[in-house]
């Protein structure tokens, strides 16, 4: 099994990067933390494909080959237990054109969208790009994870939402919702119609190794490969919708709007769906690694709090605003770059993305360290 060197530190400034190209950054020596892209090398099998385009030097139009359509539906069979059809696939060029084209087929004016909060900024930005209600419940703190309160659901249930915009593995919470609660969230949405979306693109990225991804099944699920495999630029996902009507509804929305897939989105894709398990067999215990350390070090410091994550590379961390003020902008002065919780609407914490070289984690964590003791 190819071992990959996790700890190699490649250097992405200058390279038109989201994540270390920010432009609020100016002069500044910024270790950048924020957007869920990982700091690793991508995997051989990878660098491959997109070589061979190279070497072709033909950029055209391209379609979805069968072979593809076939990989993705055998991965979702053998890896989340939900057996699919070809016909239920529907190609696109990302998750959240996806979720906005679910939203603007099903939700409306009178009835809104609903999802449970903090939650990905874009389940709840869409309502306001659409121009409908947003309606949303808190996610609680139960026996050490994050989970729902399933009264406070149900009563934003009765408020009449089409939409139910559904996030497993939870960002940022990391949860992985068990049979139980997907049941009860099937059960509760099917009692007050309301459609499910799906999205699960951190199926893969378990760090607890005694969970397991559950599809739940929806009216439409999302799945791509982009996150696991450090390929978030390129984008490329599909989305599982059983329903002929709902997913004819679906791509009427999709017209117009949505690009066909590059080549290079395609290859890659194929790629990664045929690729061995080393990849991840290498990238999980990394990640479990440093959400290890990351974990026990945050819970040793004054007013600041962090709950195991059953998966993604995403920590939640939760602040004592009283004691330690705004500190997203302070972890920012001292040269850190970590999202503020209310961009997810969720209040006093920070998102930290720890998809990096050990080196920078334990550079982030002095940095939250010294702001944290500066104001002791």
């Amino acid at each position: 099994m190819k071992k990959y060197d996790f700890n190699q530190v490649i250097d992405r400034k200058n390279t038109f990067s989201f994540k270390w190209d920010n432009v609020s950054y100016g002069d500044k020596d910024m270790l950048p933390m924020p957007v869920a892209d990982m700091d690793f090398p991508v995997a051989e099998e990878i660098l491959a494909a997109i070589d061979q385009i190279t070497k072709h030097e033909i950029l055209g139009y391209s379609i979805v080959p069968e072979s593809l359509q076939i990989a993705a539906q055998k991965k979702i069979a053998n890896d989340y237990g939900w057996e699919t059809e070809l016909a239920w696939q529907v190609w696109i060029p990302g998750i959240v054109p996806g979720i906005t084209a679910a939203c603007a087929a099903f939700s409306s004016p009178e009835d809104g969208i609903l999802t449970a909060i903090p939650v990905y900024h874009p389940f709840h930005l869409v309502a306001g790009w659409m121009g409908h209600p947003l309606h949303t419940f808190p996610m609680i703190e139960e026996a050490g994870r994050w989970t729902y309160d399933f009264v406070a659901f149900e009563n934003a249930l009765k408020k009449g939402p089409k939409v139910f915009l559904f996030c497993n593995p939870h960002n940022p919470g990391g949860t992985v919702f068990s049979t139980d609660e997907i049941a009860r969230i099937k059960a509760l949405c099917h009692q007050y119609d309301c459609k499910i979306i799906s999205d699960e693109i951190h199926a893969d990225l378990i760090i607890d190794s005694n969970v397991k991804h559950r599809c739940i099944q929806s009216e439409i699920s999302f799945f791509a490969t982009s996150k696991a495999y450090n390929t978030a630029g390129l984008g490329g996902a599909v989305a599982i919708i059983p329903d002929a009507a709902t997913r004819l509804a679906f791509q009427k929305k999709t017209f117009g709007f949505f690009p066909m897939l590059s080549r290079h989105s395609i290859e890659v894709m194929l790629a990664t769906y045929a690729m061995p398990s080393n990849w991840l067999d290498s990238l999980l215990p990394y990640l479990r690694s440093n959400h290890t350390l990351l974990i026990s070090r945050m819970n040793q410091l004054p007013g600041i709090s962090m709950l195991p994550l059953e998966a993604t590379y995403l920590a939640w961390i939760g602040f004592d605003s009283q004691m330690h003020g705004d500190f997203q902008k302070r972890l920012f002065d001292a040269g850190l770059h970590v999202l503020r919780g209310d961009q997810f609407l969720g209040g006093d914490f920070v998102r930290l993305n720890f998809a990096c070289p050990e080196v920078q984690l334990l550079k982030a964590i002095d940095i939250i360290e010294s702001v944290v003791y500066a104001t002791r």
